[in-house]
Formats: structure tokens, sequence, C-alpha cells
């Protein structure tokens, strides 16, 4: 039997435990942060605005992948410990033109995934809203998890499979087999994995180089309020909207290399001023915005696979909450001695070369 050491406890690393336990590893998580955490902590996995979104991001040559982990999305939820928390509404993408709108259409329909044009009456059946919007198009393998909810029913879910989840457990020091923590405690395995968002500290860059790559990038959510609830997740110029479980929130910022935590009121006015620019005096600002950082590989894409002595899933970006199913499938494939796919493999952390 495996035993595997998983370094952060974000959706993630909590992923990767629960795929590991329930194919029979025994399973320690090590979280530095506590359990009880909320959208102003430090995890970005909390703070993120848990759209999953294969779609109506920028194309990609690992869209095939983003719509595998979409996918186990689906699979997943039904039975789990966070299955209220996760729906499949769709989105709808509001496009600035009829050129990229067509351009979101072909793409869905290149992939094989249901899409069709909105005229301006359909958008507002669809989402609620009365301004007259065209060049809309809906997506149907769309949707949202709720970040809070979603991670308790993960540390849950973990636990019922026997993984050992410690929070307040920030790593000191590591080796390929042993993690120590500041706690004074000391935890062997056969495997390490890190997950630790923009948080690696140089112990952890030692022994896993390709954690130097990792960037982050501060992002602002502002909930807002509209006249009505929210199905369908909702990106136009500018913005992306989504209904989360007591609140309606926008964002879609990003500002590189800071970690602070402090909310830019102009950013907040910016993704008002998108907002109200497609629905004009639709949207309207209440407190409290929040940021979160995220942790960005060079190209955007995670890396997932050895680094050094140790295995890594870090650099997700704008799509953690999106690919962590596929990272979970990953890891236990690495961990197990699995062949590794090529559409896998390509997401290496030796496609960077040597850190």
């Amino acid at each position: 039997m495996k035993s595997v050491i998983i370094v952060g406890a974000g959706v993630v690393g909590l992923m990767c435990a629960v795929r590991l336990a329930k194919l029979g590893a025994r399973v320690t998580v090590l979280e530095a942060h506590d359990e009880n955490t909320t959208v102003w902590g430090p995890t970005a996995s909390a703070s993120a605005a848990g759209m999953l979104s294969p779609l109506s991001e920028q194309p990609s040559a690992h869209q095939a992948l983003a719509l595998a982990s979409f996918d186990l999305w689906r699979a997943w939820r039904d039975g789990s410990a966070w299955s209220d928390a996760v729906r499949f509404d769709g989105a709808i993408v509001a496009a600035a033109d009829a050129e990229r709108s067509a351009q979101v259409l072909a793409r869905a329909q290149a992939a094989r995934r249901e899409a069709y044009q909105l005229s301006s009456g359909e958008f507002r059946k669809r989402s609620g809203f009365a301004a007259k919007v065209e060049h809309a198009v809906f997506l149907v393998d769309e949707g949202f998890a709720e970040p809070l909810r979603v991670l308790s029913g993960l540390v849950m879910e973990a636990r019922a499979h026997g993984v050992l989840v410690h929070f307040k457990q920030d790593v000191l020091r590591l080796t390929a087999h042993a993690a120590e923590t500041y706690a004074g405690a000391t935890f062997e395995a056969d495997l390490i994995v890190l997950a630790p968002g923009v948080w690696a500290t140089e112990d952890l860059m030692r022994i896993a180089p390709a954690l130097k790559l990792v960037r982050p990038a501060k992002g602002c959510l502002a909930p807002v309020s509209i006249a009505h609830p929210l199905a369908p997740n909702l990106r136009g110029p500018g913005f992306y909207m989504v209904q989360q479980a007591n609140q309606v929130a926008i964002g879609s910022t990003m500002d590189f290399d800071r970690t602070d935590r402090r909310v830019d009121a102009a950013q907040v006015e910016t993704l008002l001023a998108a907002a109200n620019a497609l629905l004009p005096g639709e949207v309207q600002a209440i407190p409290k915005p929040w940021t979160g950082i995220r942790p960005m590989s060079p190209d955007g894409w995670p890396m997932i696979g050895r680094s050094g002595d140790v295995l890594i899933a870090a650099g997700h970006s704008r799509n953690g909450w999106l690919l962590a199913p596929i990272t979970a499938e990953i890891i236990t494939a690495y961990v197990m001695g699995a062949a590794i796919p090529p559409e896998w493999a390509a997401l290496s952390p030796d496609r960077f070369g040597q850190a």
C-alpha cells in the first residue's frame, strides 16, 4: 500500500487526497492554515469564484483536458459529501461583436459540446436581465462549485476514506520521504505531493525547483446586488458574474506579483463599470469585496508531475477549481506508477526546462 503526504489543503490537494485514498493509498494532508477558512483568508481556493468554465475561457491547446475535468465534476458529484454545492446551469457569453460570438460557438461545436446563439429576447429569458444584448451564446457544459462548501465537503469525504487531514501544520523542512512541521511533528511517506498555491517556502522550492516558476496574481471579486437570482454564469467584456451560495459576485481582474490582500477600489469600479456597460443600471455594488492570490505558471496551465525528489500540482492560474479533478487523476497515475498519456505528460514541469 502506497503512503503519500500531500502539502496543501486547497481544492487540488484535497481532491488528490480523496482520489488516492479511494484507490487504497494511505494519505496524510498537511495544511498551514486553519480549517475554518473564509474568502478573506490566504487560501486561494476559498477566495475563488468557483466557476467551472472549460469553454468560455480563452482557447488553449489543453482544452480537451479542461473538458475532461469538467466531465469528472459531473461524474463525481452524485453521492459525494459536497453534491449540494455544485451546479451545472451552463453559461452565457455576451461577446463584443458577431465575430467573437461566432468564435465562441465554433469552439464549442468543434469540441462536440452543446451551444447555441441567443437572441436578445432569449438572453433576457435565460439571464433575467432587461438589457438588450446581442451576440450572446449559451454554453451547456459550464457550471459552478461553491468554494467554501466544497472544501468542507472534501475534508469530510477525505476523512471518511481514512485520510489524516492536519490543519495548522506548516511545513518547516522537507525531504523526499518526510515532512517536519513548525509544530514539531514529523510525517513520513513513500511519496510527497506539493500543492502549496503561491505559498511555497524556500525549503519547498529547494526540493521541487519548478515551484520557483509559480508567480502570484492577485484577483479581486466584488459582491453585487441584482434584481433576481442568477442561474447560468455570465461572461461579458471585462467581467464575469456568478451566483454563489448567498450572493452574486463579479470578477476578472489580474494583478501580477502581488500577495497583499488589500482591495483596490479602482479595480472594483472597473468591474462595476464593465458590468453596467452591458447591463445598464442593473448591477449595484454592496460590501465587502475581497481578493485572492492565484498561483500562475509561466503559460497559465498547471505543472503536474515530478520536480526534483517529489511530485507537484501547482500553478493552476484561474482554473484551479475546474482542473482539480483531472489533476487528481494525473497525480494518482504518477503515484500508482500507471502509464501517463501524452496529453497528461504535456503538463509536466519539464516543459519549462530546468527551473
